[in-house]
């Protein structure tokens, strides 16, 4: 028997079996632990197909350690976009997984690397799930007549799942065709059965995708291109002056910044702004600023191959990442101005973050260059800077942050949006509570009424496949508050 037809059954049989998995976990479900459980099923399904080909997952541990990390989170954390996030780190580390098992080690790839793996990559994880659902029906001449059940049986299993899925496409399709498939068994066919059907087939692709990627992938690995070390007397001067040219923009523009924005309320009003508008206004720009010095900086250094170790780049490379830190400084400090007139919101805590990660890149840049590394070293930095910040995110609990800040700026000021604060997650419910038994009136009532209306919804969320800490605590806190 051909030898790779045992392997492709076990592999189509197990994304079977983990499709109807993950239907039983997320199917018209809330999330909650449920992430952790399906990712935990899929590691051990990888782990046990790794014994059986003497393939061993140790060497991606890191990497294990992070997808159980964001994993568990949802079943702790109930805010909609922080789960969102989780979700997404989820995906991108099991498909970093993926190709670190089969291609280029992750600490050696470079910016281009990456864009090709998260372009390229789900196709080629599509073709080869095709490829072994081919490889399935291979099977060599002279088992034709010794293996016939084994064919049976394989045909009949392969065909199932296709039978019920088009038969219940054509039945939705046709009334007299629906009318012929119901004159042998008593179908009812509903929209819910049709969306059953169809996240059934996206988790089976998906699990056939993953573990045909890994396991019938052709294992090589690429070694890293050495820098081109050519001089570039040329170029270096074109960058010099390029370089130089955005250095002395930035100082002008920190000029401004130091007169009027660390200068003190004074300066702005007899400009004719309020501080607030003062700090709003260009807080944007300033960070895609920031994000195309980035571009820039990378850019040049390729240009002139400073990676070889080109000291004429590294003083103005310096010089304006200098400047940029003062720029996010800038647009952190119009944020925080912003936020305290305005209170604190998801968006604003977010990009709070965002700029610190953007201040923690520029560094590990100015690393880059001064210890002349190459590209790998910032692109492995900005994966595992981009990782830890999420880490960071779940650990600090945004909607509890958010309710904290607002409750100290009404605390200071007396002021607070009672229905933005009340329509946070969960996650805020002991900060809501907090302001609830200091409100009065009719933003008392406001907040009461949201209270009931969250309470009505998390006494339906009582699958145990949607199980989170948050809404749990949160329940039994509204009861305990009508008592």
């Amino acid at each position: 028997m051909n030898s790779t037809f045992p392997k492709s059954l076990y592999i189509i049989l197990a994304s079977f079996g983990l499709s109807f998995i993950f239907n039983f976990l997320f199917f018209a479900k809330e999330i909650g632990i449920s992430i952790l459980i399906f990712s935990t099923i899929l590691l051990g399904t990888a782990f046990l197909f790794g014994q059986y080909q003497h393939f061993r997952l140790r060497r991606v541990w890191w990497l294990i350690l992070p997808i159980l990390f964001f994993a568990l989170m949802p079943s702790i954390r109930a805010n909609e976009f922080l789960i969102f996030l989780n979700l997404c780190a989820i995906l991108g580390l099991f498909v970093l997984l993926a190709h670190e098992m089969t291609g280029t080690p992750t600490f050696l790839m470079g910016i281009a690397d990456y864009f090709i793996m998260i372009v390229f990559m789900p196709f080629q994880m599509l073709s080869r799930a095709l490829s072994t659902i081919v490889s399935i029906g291979q099977i060599h001449n002279e088992t034709k007549n010794r293996n016939a059940w084994i064919r049976i049986i394989k045909s009949a299993l392969m065909a199932v799942p296709i039978l019920i899925i088009f038969g219940a496409l054509f039945s939705q399709a046709d009334l007299a065709f629906s009318k012929f498939i119901n004159s042998f068994v008593a179908i009812t066919i509903s929209e819910r059965t049709i969306q059953y059907l169809i996240l059934l087939c996206f988790a089976f692709v998906a699990s056939l995708s993953f573990l045909s990627y890994i396991f019938f992938h052709n294992k090589t690995r690429m070694t890293p291109e050495k820098p081109d070390v050519a001089e570039r007397p040329g170029r270096e001067i074109e960058i010099l002056v390029f370089l130089g040219l955005i250095a002395v923009l930035f100082l002008i523009f920190i000029g401004f910044q130091i007169t009027y924005l660390f200068g003190g309320e004074t300066n702005i009003v007899k400009a004719g702004f309020t501080y607030a508008e003062y700090a709003h206004h260009g807080f944007w720009e300033l960070v895609s600023v920031a994000m195309l010095s980035l571009l820039v900086l990378l850019a040049s250094e390729k240009y002139t191959g400073a990676e070889s170790g080109n000291n004429r780049f590294l003083i103005p490379a310096l010089i304006l990442i200098s400047e940029v830190i003062i720029v996010i400084v800038s647009a952190f400090k119009r944020l925080s101005l912003y936020i305290d007139a305005y209170s604190m919101t998801e968006l604003r805590f977010y990009v709070a973050g965002f700029i610190i990660l953007l201040l923690v890149l520029f560094i590990l840049l100015a690393v880059k260059f001064i210890k002349t590394k190459e590209e790998h070293f910032f692109t492995f930095g900005t994966l595992l800077s981009f990782v830890a910040f999420l880490i960071i995110v779940n650990i600090v609990n945004p909607d509890s942050f958010i309710a904290t800040s607002n409750l100290k700026r009404y605390y200071r000021t007396g002021k607070i949006d009672v229905l933005y604060v009340g329509n946070l997650s969960v996650d805020a419910e002991l900060k809501k509570i907090e302001l609830y038994k200091k409100l009065e009136d009719k933003d008392k009532e406001t907040l009461r009424r949201l209270f009931q209306k969250e309470k009505d919804r998390l006494q339906k969320s009582i699958e145990w496949q949607s199980t989170n800490i948050s809404r749990a605590q949160a329940l039994k806190l509204l009861n305990e508050l009508e008592k």
